[in-house]
């Protein structure tokens, strides 16, 4: 039911109290709204206030031949008239007689009149100023026949009077708001339009809802809670429960400190706006559960949503409120449920740490809690012990599918892109951004790419108008030397100087520069940035940026790549790029444009030193250098993967020395988790998946205990790869080799070993060995498992 239908079932009296209870100002407000409703082509504005000489508000009514102006006196209260001699009784009712309060105010309407038709109006949108020629009363309260004939009779042929029952019709029909607390619920749609329409595919023709396919998330910290350990508890604890995404809203409440995870392109930014629309929604369909005055209701829980770099630039909890919310009037009317934080991945690394205490801060001072995105890759940053941590999933094959039949409504392209999908998915992570783009690309050319890179490059070559001219679209410059232009700002501009925006004015300077360099005239200057802005690659307003992250990341390695002949020591340079927490995606890249990664590169990186935490992290997580470069001669695989996993044991101790220094009861095993976590991250692809398959037999047969972790580690990113006799197969033989453990490492490896686990006869083996150990030694568990919380039921 629509807000018009809604209003006209709510009785006639309730709709005549809201509108006679409303506060002065706020029937300003309302009033403004109903006559601009019900007249588009008419300004209106509020002039009540010390100026305002009798006016509460001003109507010009203007076209191309005349323009008038209106003054709006508004009253509140019950008018009613009265005669000089005595009042009689009518019909045996009791005869009112009128205050003086009531007398007094009848001259004030009068005066107020007399006073709006004398003086000109201001308005603020138009500068002359403006002479009156007619008067409306509104009046919101109880009007006697009386009074409007007085009225009438003195104040002449230019007024003219509204009363209750005009309020009430009108209202209902033009601006049914007014009756469900209309700027709040303003508010409300007003935000719920702007997360749809700037998160929506405007290229498609859909806002977020119409394309939005809810993802699901997983745990990767989850206090454990019980009395005995039982095998059903450890099924139940270890296999991290996927959820749906947007369950994270009630989350929030509950954990208050949440970060959310996930790889470039998962969709985090738009995942957030729907759970912001999804909390809209909800305050939106409160505010209309109970008509009546703001004052009567508590406050209604809302999302605040903003961008990391817009929260550093904050400098309390009063300036978020009243740079977000539009009047003081509104912001008290609302309660700050959640802050939703996108982006931390797109500040500085140094800044980090200072915008998480201040979101501490602002959490603890508007007592709610906060949901926190980064990508993945920056988890060791974002550690503490206080965040409740989850992991945005890319889409499984189905749901992928889903998002692509939202997309695409033509049958035979449909049939296209899932043949396409069904060829690819082992090579392209199914994540939003890489789905809108394979949409893209084959719905124009019926092109399916190998890997992620060559996706992305073959769709730049597309929105930079590669084909336009086969199409019959009349562009000023070829697509690549738009392409090098983006790869120099790129580089030059963000990467070289180590930024993820840059002002307006920077831009404006790189691109006159570039021009000269090039012999661009003014025009050519304006048709380039009009085919730039086109393209919908870079954001031009304000301060200038790549509308995706992804997208500056790929461009800074096209202009290496373009320009790999003459950069000195490129190697060592790629090496440097790679382990630079900010721009090591750059490296994926520019190994993807290749396709390969080379020998002296690879050696490179495998020796780097990786005692600091963060490098040895990036050396496990090099697995994805291997995947970029698919394309490289197998020992050369072979080799990268044995190095890359090497760090895992020291990626283990890094989790655990910082769960150790936290002051918390963190249990051993969610060291564990995290590096099953990042290797399915490193090496889960089906380019991996063969020599995986020889190294895990290598490892266990060495019998080591780091090489048994390691083994399980590469077994988790390549089980889905595997079929059920060859997982039964690689279990036994794990199996057989921790027998030759301390029961302790048994324990820890059996609990890795269920959580990889979804073959049910595999899991049986499992099972049976862990109730033996349990049996023998069930205090090894709780050493490895964290004990029950107090009052915890």
């Amino acid at each position: 039911m629509n807000l018009k239908n809604k209003a006209k079932v709510l009785r006639k009296d309730v709709r005549r109290r809201i509108i006679v209870e409303l506060k002065e100002s706020d029937l300003h407000d309302f009033l403004c709204e109903l006559f601009q409703s019900m007249e588009r082509d008419y300004t209106v504005a509020v002039t009540h206030g010390p100026h305002e000489l009798g006016k509460d508000l001003v109507i010009v009514k203007c076209d191309k031949f005349t323009l008038e102006v209106i003054g709006v006196v508004v009253k509140r209260g019950d008018i009613r008239g009265r005669t000089l001699g005595h009042v009689d009784e009518l019909n045996n009712q009791v005869a009112t007689v009128l205050s003086k309060g009531n007398e007094t105010k009848l001259r004030e309407i009068q005066s107020q009149a007399r006073q709006a038709k004398i003086h000109p109006a201001a308005v603020k949108s138009i500068h002359a100023e403006l002479p009156v020629s007619k008067v409306f009363v509104v009046l919101a309260g109880e009007f006697s026949n009386q009074a409007r004939r007085r009225l009438n009779l003195e104040l002449g042929s230019t007024v003219e009077i509204f009363d209750i029952e005009w309020l009430i019709r009108n209202f209902t029909e033009y601006y049914p708001e007014v009756f469900f607390e209309g700027q709040a619920i303003d508010f409300v749609q007003k935000k719920i339009l702007e997360l749809e329409e700037n998160h929506g595919l405007g290229e498609f023709g859909k806002n977020l809802s119409e394309y939005f396919v809810e993802p699901l998330i997983k745990t990767l910290s989850d206090p454990i809670n019980f009395d005995e350990i039982s095998l059903e508890d450890i099924k139940i604890i270890l296999n991290r429960k996927k959820l749906p995404f947007l369950r994270l809203g009630s989350l929030s409440t509950r954990e208050r400190k949440l970060i959310l995870l996930g790889d470039p392109g998962t969709g985090k930014t738009s995942a957030m706006a729907k759970l912001a629309v999804e909390m809209y929604q909800r305050a939106y369909d409160l505010l209309l559960k109970k008509p009546g005055r703001s004052g009567d209701l508590s406050k209604i829980p809302v999302p605040v949503i903003v961008t990391a770099r817009e929260l550093i630039e904050l400098t309390s909890p009063e300036d978020l409120l009243n740079t977000y919310f539009e009047t003081e009037t509104i912001a008290r009317r609302f309660n700050v449920d959640v802050l939703l934080v996108d982006g931390l991945d797109e500040i500085q690394s140094a800044n980090r740490q200072s915008l998480i205490r201040k979101l501490d801060k602002f959490s603890d001072e508007l007592e709610c809690g906060y949901i926190l995105t980064s990508r993945k890759v920056d988890i060791l940053s974002t550690l503490p012990e206080k965040y409740k941590k989850y992991e945005l999933l890319p889409f499984e094959f189905g749901r992928a599918l889903q998002l692509v039949s939202k997309l695409v409504s033509d049958e035979k392209t449909l049939a296209t892109i899932t043949d396409g999908l069904e060829k690819i998915q082992a090579q392209i992570l199914l994540v939003p951004l890489s789905l809108r783009m394979l949409v893209d690309l084959i719905v124009t050319h019926k092109e399916i790419p190998a890997s992620i890179t060559e996706l992305y490059d073959r769709f730049f070559d597309m929105a930079l108008g590669r084909w336009d001219e086969k199409k019959g679209v009349e562009v000023l410059f070829e697509y690549l030397i738009k392409k090098k232009f983006l790869g120099d700002l790129a580089f030059n501009e963000f990467h070289t100087k180590n930024r993820l925006r840059i002002p307006a004015e920077d831009f404006r300077r790189f691109l006159a520069s570039y021009a000269v360099e090039y012999g661009w005239d003014e025009d050519n200057q304006a048709g380039f940035v009009q085919e730039l802005e086109r393209a919908g690659i870079l954001d031009l307003r304000e301060d200038v940026n790549f509308k995706h992250r992804s997208f500056l990341e790929y461009f800074a390695a096209f202009y290496i790549y373009e320009n790999r002949e003459e950069i000195e020591n490129l190697n060592s340079s790629i090496t440097t790029i790679y382990f630079d927490s900010t721009w090591s995606e750059v490296a994926f890249y520019f190994v993807g444009l290749r396709r390969e990664i080379s020998q002296d590169l690879l050696e490179r990186i495998c020796s780097y030193d990786g005692s600091t935490p963060s490098a040895a992290l990036e050396k496990f997580l090099s697995g994805r250098l291997l995947q970029a470069g698919w394309h490289s001669p197998d020992q050369r695989h072979v080799l990268g993967i044995k190095n890359a996993i090497l760090c895992a044991p020291r990626v283990r101790d890094i989790f655990q020395e910082v769960i150790d220094s936290a002051d918390s009861n963190i249990p051993i095993i969610f060291g564990d988790f995290f590096v099953l976590t990042l290797t399915d991250f490193s090496f889960g692809s089906a380019f991996l998946e063969r020599h995986i398959r020889l190294i895990l037999k290598e490892l266990i047969d060495t019998k080591s205990y780091d090489d048994i972790y390691m083994a399980v580690a590469l077994f988790s990113a390549i089980y889905r790869f595997l079929n059920e006799d060859e997982v039964k197969e690689i279990t036994t033989d794990l199996l057989g080799a921790l027998l030759e453990f301390p029961r302790n490492e048994q324990a820890r490896i059996l609990l890795l070993m269920i959580l990889v686990e979804e073959d049910a006869k595999a899991n049986r083996l499992i099972r049976r060995q862990i109730n033996r150990l349990k049996r023998r030694s069930p205090e090894v568990f709780r050493a490895i498992l964290p004990a029950k919380r107090k009052g915890f039921r």
